[in-house]
């Protein structure tokens, strides 16, 4: 599967300059690599390719946030905040429900309702989702849980196996003679034999 394309919402300070000019996956790595500090950018003829910028991003990404913000220093927000959510976002959008989401990202159950509340699924089941960590920037997959059979639901399947057995193993897994586990072994193994 891949991941839906959805742009970060609301990314604090200068993160939303190198946004707006190079795009999300530059500036999660730009907030991974100077996230929590403040950095000096320098005008495009300062720039050289020992600067931290240009190592980090690369010349041509280096060279554009230097066109419109060189020439000044400046603080840089981790934005783990909306990097997290925005992972929140895109879970959800591979068809995960709440509190998966909440136990993958740390974040509480209302949260990830309200941050994920104008979005449908796009999936009916939930998909493997490859994400970003908003503290490092690597790269990472997420695998959905697998579904939890609520004992409500196990009994109603329970019934509806039951209902379909001839009278007489019904009768046998009524006296405890045998035990539904094991009458859905025989079925099992009669479905298998030719």
């Amino acid at each position: 599967m891949t991941t839906p394309r959805l742009p970060i919402r609301n990314l604090p300070g200068v993160l939303a300059d190198v946004q707006r000019l190079c795009g999300d996956g530059v500036a999660v790595r730009f907030a991974a690599a100077f996230g929590d500090s403040k950095l000096y950018i320098p005008k495009v003829a300062r720039l050289r390719d020992d600067h931290p910028l240009v190592q980090t991003l690369g010349r041509r990404a280096a060279r554009l946030i230097a066109s419109r913000l060189g020439g000044e220093e400046y603080p840089i927000p981790t934005g783990r905040w909306s990097i997290n959510h925005h992972n929140a976002r895109l879970l959800r959008l591979a068809g995960w429900s709440s509190r998966p989401i909440a136990r993958a990202l740390a974040l509480r159950e209302g949260t990830v309702d309200r941050l994920t509340d104008d979005l449908e699924p796009a999936y009916p089941a939930p998909q493997p989702v490859t994400l970003r960590c908003p503290c490092c920037g690597r790269v990472y997959k997420l695998t959905p849980p697998a579904e939890e059979v609520t004992p409500v639901a196990a009994a109603e399947a329970d019934d509806a196996f039951l209902a379909r057995q001839p009278p007489l193993l019904l009768a046998a897994v009524t006296t405890g003679k045998l035990s539904v586990a094991d009458l859905r072994q025989l079925d099992a193994a009669t479905r298998k034999a030719p």
